[in-house]
């Protein structure tokens, strides 16, 4: 969070540390320089012996300062023992982490509306001491991310804990501004001064001699007069900083953006169209933070949060900036860095690797090929492929040379690497590539949708039948059915594929592979391909020892409600990819799996024979010991069924049916954490403008989506609630129904 006026959270390493009376002294550094102060005490225990609040008025009387305390419980403990004997424990007990929400979301109320023009917020305890229920106080605190004044330990050990605790803190995302303690007999100060002296300033203040009385006693309050009185001087170089940090913050945004305008060419951008760069403060759980000044300079705070919609280019799900991820890859680091690969193995690339068999490639595959994103791990799997196909290349033969191709299905997308573009027939993608050269055949396909309340299957003209065909289903998990094979449309999909297959016969090319995306058609329009479609035309290629691809870049781990998109189908791939969820969103990292088969065509006494490909970065032990974290998040969040092995997210299905009548609608569909919609337009591909002005005005209303030409999809975190994902549906209902 980035404000108008300068605010900060003040935390420590433990408790007893001299938070408040830092606090205080900051405080009438502000009053002298004229300024209006808010002072928060989120959590007071030891209440009303104890009153920090109180402590901070007493010594500023002045109207200029304001004192809040928002909850305060009478028992001298840890917060989350103290409200088991107080009047909140019967509403703590109504929602999980009801209290913790509740008291940022009046600390951020506090800020927006109050006239102050300095913000202290004073913490309980040290930086990973419980908060009334129970969650570390960085986790909860992390949520504004304000800047952080660090009060140090001067006792002997206080340079362990004070390191510590801002290696923690940083690792969550908070930005330390300085430190703050007092001398001490240990020279605690000498040395974080020197540790530190690159990063923030270290201020060290004479001590307190009867720092043991309490704090509103009459003769500990005569002593600090004098202490205040004394160090009058360094406190109002602490505001000078403090001041001065703040107001820097705010003036590099511009110098971010003039960077961005002068030096940074963006992917999928038109650079010719004038282009305001939005500066990302930050990003948590399902939220991005955006800083806009020029919009919000009149307000207080000059960041807004937006629902995430896209997840981040389809990598989140678990959530941004998840500690668990952080503490993995911080360990991992520490610990490897990064070291080559081939011929060598480290642990959390053993760990990944027996992860991903067991899961994703559960009684399929034996190995696991590693490369850096999705684009890449599809160069893969066509090399593999290929090899199972043909063996290896026979440079003398008498035979004409035929191309090898693959099969598809039009307007997939595999990457933009140029195998993966090959592989992919042409669209608005590929006009301008001067490499671009399609390498496949690619067949018309059936799509899912709800319209009017009712399940419908899209079918091609060139499928010979009727193009609209209703589903009989109560629930879209039955067009997974294998009793569908049997059925009428078996029939036609059989026969339409036979038909192709025929025609193929005959060509001046050979087929490598089969290459899908596996039910849901990314990039190309989110598709709802039917997958009894798919399941068919898999059984048909295995006939003809043609081998298959799953890109499960998108669809894999979870994102479609069930671990792979191969489960749904039922259909067993000889070769799959992953990447985005695999990582949580947190690494680049992408992996290929490969069945046995697969890996014993490559098998000889020569290096030739080998799989010649790799990457600097292959199996980088950061992003394994990521992933591995990553899978295991996923399964405890809070919309993960463990009985099922599923993700179950809770979509509103009457808005969904209502979405599917409105006039303007030609598509809806859910499935898994996917909400989308297909806007009526004529020209109904990438390049189409029809969403422009909609998705506009979704910005506006905090949800950042990004358009597949005429579709706009929502993604929804795996720890999304009911409630929010209701009023997000709810919103856009209401935003397209009146367009």
């Amino acid at each position: 969070m980035l404000t108008k006026f300068p605010s900060y959270y003040v935390m420590a390493s433990n408790t007893d540390l001299g938070k408040t009376v830092f606090s205080t002294g900051i405080s009438m550094a502000a009053v002298r320089n004229g300024l209006k102060l808010l002072y928060i005490k989120p959590v007071q225990t030891g209440f009303p012996f104890d009153s920090d609040s109180s402590f901070v008025k007493n010594y500023n009387p002045s109207e200029f300062v304001l004192t809040k305390t928002i909850f305060s419980m009478s028992n001298p403990v840890s917060p989350h023992r103290a409200i088991l004997q107080n009047k909140y424990q019967e509403e703590s007990e109504t929602k999980e982490h009801f209290l913790d929400d509740k008291m940022i979301s009046i600390i951020e109320e506090e800020i927006t509306t109050n006239d102050a023009q300095f913000v202290l917020i004073e913490g309980s305890g040290g930086v990973a001491s419980p908060t009334l229920q129970g969650q570390l106080q960085c986790d909860v605190f992390r949520e504004l991310r304000l800047p952080v004044i660090f009060i140090a330990d001067s006792k002997l050990g206080g340079i362990s804990c004070t390191i510590s605790s801002i290696a923690l803190i940083e690792s969550r995302g908070f930005d330390i501004t300085c430190i703050l303690m007092f001398d001490g007999k240990d020279e605690n100060a000498l040395f974080l001064q020197k540790y530190y002296k690159n990063k923030f300033p270290v201020y060290s203040f004479q001590n307190i001699v009867e720092s043991n009385l309490p704090k509103n006693e009459t003769l500990i309050k005569n002593s600090l007069d004098f202490w205040f009185k004394d160090n009058e001087e360094k406190f109002s170089e602490v505001f000078q900083h403090l001041t001065s940090y703040h107001v820097s913050k705010i003036q590099i945004i511009d110098d971010y953006i003039e960077v961005a305008k002068e030096n940074i060419w963006w992917p999928f951008t038109q650079h010719g169209l004038q282009i305001e760069p939005r500066v990302i403060d930050s990003a948590f759980k399902d939220n991005l933070t955006f800083v806009d000044i020029k919009n919000l300079r009149n307000q207080n705070i000059l960041t807004h949060k937006s629902f995430d919609a896209s997840a981040s280019w389809w990598t989140q799900g678990i959530g941004h900036a998840s500690p668990r991820l952080s503490h993995a890859a911080a360990s991992a680091a520490g610990k490897y860095g990064h070291v080559m690969f081939p011929g060598n193995i480290h642990e959390p690339v053993v760990k990944l690797t027996q992860k991903l068999i067991a899961t994703v490639g559960k009684g399929w595959a034996q190995r696991a090929f590693f490369s850096d994103n999705g684009s890449t791990a599809i160069e893969v799997a066509l090399k593999i492929a290929f090899r199972k196909s043909f063996g290896l290349p026979q440079k003398e033969t008498n035979m004409p040379k035929k191309d090898i191709y693959i099969l598809g299905l039009k307007d997939s997308y595999h990457g933009d690497t140029h195998a993966a573009m090959d592989a992919t027939n042409p669209n608005s993608y590929k006009k301008t590539d001067y490499w671009y050269e399609p390498k496949g055949y690619w067949f018309d396909y059936p799509t899912v949708y709800l319209k009017d309340r009712k399940q419908f299957v899209s079918i091609p003209e060139s499928f010979n039948s009727n193009q609209k065909f209703e589903l009989n289903i109560n629930s879209i998990d039955e067009v997974f059915s294998l009793d569908r094979n049997s059925s009428d449309l078996a029939n036609i999909y059989l026969n339409y594929i036979q038909n192709q297959m025929f025609i193929l016969e005959g060509s001046d090319f050979l087929i490598g592979a089969l290459l899908l995306e596996p039910v849901i058609q990314g990039a190309g329009g989110m598709k709802f391909v039917d997958p009894l479609f798919q399941r068919i035309l898999v059984k048909e290629c295995r006939k003809r020892k043609i081998p298959i691809i799953f890109d499960e870049v998108f669809t894999g781990f979870w994102r479609l409600g069930k671990i792979s998109a191969s489960v749904l189908l039922d259909e067993k791939p000889d070769i799959a990819c992953y990447a985005k969820l695999l990582t949580g969103g947190l690494m680049p990292l992408s992996v290929t799996l490969a069945n046995k088969e697969c890996f014993l065509s490559f098998l000889g006494d020569s290096i030739s024979q080998a799989l010649l490909h790799g990457h600097s970065y292959a199996a980088n032990p950061v992003g394994c010991a990521v992933a591995v974290e990553a899978i295991e998040e996923t399964c405890d969040s809070k919309n993960f069924n463990k009985e099922l092995n599923c993700l179950d997210i809770p979509w509103d299905e009457e808005i969904v049916n209502e979405f599917s009548c409105l006039p303007n609608i030609e598509k809806v569909f859910t499935l898994g954490s996917i909400f989308a919609f297909e806007l009526k337009d004529k020209n109904s591909d990438y390049t189409s403008t029809r969403s422009k002005i909609i998705v506009q005005q979704l910005k506006q209303m905090s949800l950042e989506v990004r358009p597949l030409g005429n579709i706009i999809y929502i993604l929804s975190g795996f720890n999304t609630g009911a409630v929010e994902l209701k009023n997000i549906l709810k919103s856009v209902y209401d935003l397209v129904k009146n367009e």
